[in-house]
């Protein structure tokens, strides 16, 4: 009977024990590695559940001021569902570092810093495991309340007839020709400043916004809306569209310009509608399925100049008198089938 203990009683029954202790001790060993390598496991997986997330910031603007004590803010997304927001503050090293950050698939970390009461966003970081150690980086600008440094570049206005309505888009290169984010001291009941003035046409609808422009910075209003966000230096494209509704032969359209425009290009595919208001067009192409687009250009033009034309040639009420003459024929060929029907159900009766 094995006593736990490795100590021999005689020649043979010594080498069994020497035996079976060699044994114990093997297994011993065994469970002890087994033991350390499930621990070590477990660490190593706890470890790659936490990550850290490194963020540089830089400021853009030349001889701008520090970016230490500079708030920078991370919010972590997965499946773009809001999993957890977190805030650090830029170190000596112009460095934020968040520790124990969540990694996982589909999950991302959306960065941001606040510079001079601005915030500027930066690049998305995809925080995918077994990868443990991220970077990203945030570039800010010193913010200037000098709105002379922003204009448009070229404006491109474009009308269709679609169905019952007129769809306008418009395309915009707003500039800023600063090495600073520019802002505004006009504030709105909110506090919120008054940026980018966008002013469209009477009775627009469906508005959509399709670049640069973020919804949760637009404030809108019945005369079209503005953004309350700082334009960072450089050459942003701007895009947009609505609709107008055709009712009338004729439409009025006055088209405000908020900042000054360099060049501001009319294009307009109409049918068999025509612009009146704006001279001679330019010129006239083909769209892909043959119909004519012709195009007026404008340089030049002032903040709140306005662009006024007309669109004739709709022929609305043409078309509703058409509608009420078809209804007409309807509901009188509805009524004498009917009639029709009831005289032959009398006469069957009489006859039967």
């Amino acid at each position: 009977m094995w006593s736990g203990r490795c100590s021999p009683s005689g020649p043979k029954e010594g080498i069994r024990q020497r035996m079976l202790c060699l044994k114990h001790s093997l297994a011993v060993i065994l469970l002890l590695l087994l033991s350390s390598s499930a621990t070590f496991c477990n660490e190593t997986v706890a470890l790659a559940l936490q990550a850290r997330l490194t963020v540089q910031v830089t400021n853009g603007t030349a001889n701008g001021g520090s970016v230490v004590g500079d708030t920078v803010a991370v919010a972590i997304y997965q499946h773009e569902k809001l999993l957890t927001t977190t805030e650090a503050v830029v170190a000596s090293n112009s460095k934020a570092v968040f520790e124990d950050i969540p990694t996982g698939e589909h999950m991302v970390a959306v960065v941001s810093a606040k510079h001079q009461g601005m915030m500027f966003g930066g690049r998305h970081v995809t925080l995918r495991p077994p990868k443990i150690f991220f970077s990203a980086d945030v570039q800010v600008f010193d913010v200037s309340y000098d709105k002379s440094k922003l204009s448009m570049q070229t404006h491109h206005f474009i009308i269709k007839t679609r169905a019952a309505a007129l769809e306008i888009t418009e395309y915009m290169q707003l500039k800023n020709s600063s090495d600073m984010a520019v802002t505004s001291k006009d504030r709105d009941s909110q506090d919120r400043a008054i940026v980018v003035v966008i002013r469209l046409p009477d009775r627009f609808k469906n508005l959509r916004i399709s670049s640069y422009f973020e919804q949760e910075s637009l404030v809108f209003a019945e005369w079209g809306f503005y953004d309350t966000m700082a334009v960072p230096p450089g050459e942003h494209d701007v895009g947009f569209s609505y609709t107008l509704d055709i009712d009338s032969d004729t439409m009025d359209i006055v088209k405000e310009v908020s900042l000054p425009t360099s060049s501001f290009v009319l294009f307009a595919e109409l049918g068999q509608a025509e612009i009146k208001g704006l001279g001679q067009a330019a010129s006239e192409i083909m769209a892909a399925n043959g119909a004519p687009i012709r195009y007026y250009k404008l340089e030049n033009l002032a903040p709140q100049e306005k662009v006024a034309f007309q669109i004739a040639g709709f022929n609305v009420s043409k078309s509703n008198l058409s509608t009420w003459l078809i209804l007409a024929v309807v509901t009188g060929a509805i009524t004498l089938l009917a009639i029709f029907r009831l005289l032959s159900q009398k006469v069957d009766r009489e006859n039967g």
